[in-house]
Formats: structure tokens, C-alpha cells, sequence
């Protein structure tokens, strides 16, 4: 056992070292723009269970303020999970509460698409940049024909099979 390095002591950092893995992005990043009498939030990365509470609560300090105009820009956002649609109808329900208003701006094609599955999108107001170019994206989105069929019509499928 002589040459061996005891378990709980790290080696030392080196970050040219094949074994070290470089730090990933941050999952999520929001930044906070002021543009005149609006708050622009811009959010890139994943919106997901772990994170989702923070968008949450960002809105809701930027909504103290009278009557509060939030812009959320999804541009750059590559994941939204069932708690990130959660998290964006309670931004909204906050801005409307405090007198205000909450918009989407150019949302991501992904985040369009999760939103318009969920039926979501028309309860989320994009702002008219954005409700212009993507209006033919608003419309509901069609199910898989998989998901379409009921359970009874595929366990019958199933009975006639045999």
C-alpha cells in the first residue's frame, strides 16, 4: 500500500488533466433588463422541476412594483418541462394580480411547441413581435395518432386479434 493516496484527499486541481471534466453551463440563467417602463427577463437553459421556482419568484419581486410590465424573452430556453408551464402561469397570475401584465417574447420553437401541446399558449399573451410571426404556431397541436385512440378501442383491437 505504499504510493497510494488515501480516498478522502482530492487531487490537486488541473485543468489540462484528461481526468477533470470542465464545468457544464448552468442549467438555467435569468437576467433582468430594465427597458424603460418594462422588465425584460431573459431566460436561456432548461426550465424543469429543479429550477422552475425561481422564475417564479423572480416575477414575483419584479411584480412589488405598481401595475409591473414583465417581458419573459424564451429564445434561448431548450427544455420546458411540466413545471416550467406551471412556473409561467403563475408568473403570469403574479403580474396580473399586482395590476400588471406578463408577455412572452420569442419564444423558442421547442418551448412553442410545449406550450401549444399543453393548450397553454393562448392563456400566455406573446407580445406583438412575436404573436405576428408565430401565429400559424399558435394553433393546437394534433396528437399522435398512437395517442389518439382510447384504451378500449385498443384492448378491443387486442380481443379481436386473438
Amino acid at each position: 500500500m505504499t504510493g497510494q493516496r488515501p480516498v478522502l484527499q482530492p487531487e490537486p486541481y488541473d485543468p489540462h488533466s484528461p481526468q477533470w471534466i470542465q464545468p457544464a453551463r448552468p442549467l438555467l440563467s435569468l437576467v433582468v433588463r430594465d427597458e424603460g417602463s418594462t422588465r425584460s427577463i431573459v431566460v436561456a437553459g432548461e426550465i424543469d422541476m429543479s429550477n422552475a421556482h425561481l422564475l417564479t419568484e423572480l416575477v414575483e419581486s419584479l411584480s412589488a412594483t405598481p401595475a409591473p410590465l414583465i417581458t419573459l424573452d424564451l429564445s434561448e430556453v431548450r427544455f420546458l418541462g411540466a413545471h416550467g408551464v406551471s412556473a409561467l402561469l403563475r408568473a403570469r397570475e403574479l403580474a396580473i394580480s399586482a395590476g400588471g401584465r406578463l408577455t412572452l417574447h420569442d419564444p423558442s420553437p421547442f418551448v412553442l411547441r410545449v406550450l401549444a401541446a399543453c393548450k397553454v399558449l393562448r392563456h400566455l399573451g406573446l407580445d406583438a413581435q412575436t404573436a405576428s410571426v408565430t401565429s400559424p404556431l399558435t394553433a393546437d397541436v394534433p396528437r399522435p395518432a398512437c395517442l389518439g385512440r382510447g384504451l378500449r378501442e385498443r384492448g378491443h383491437r387486442r380481443a379481436e386479434a386473438n
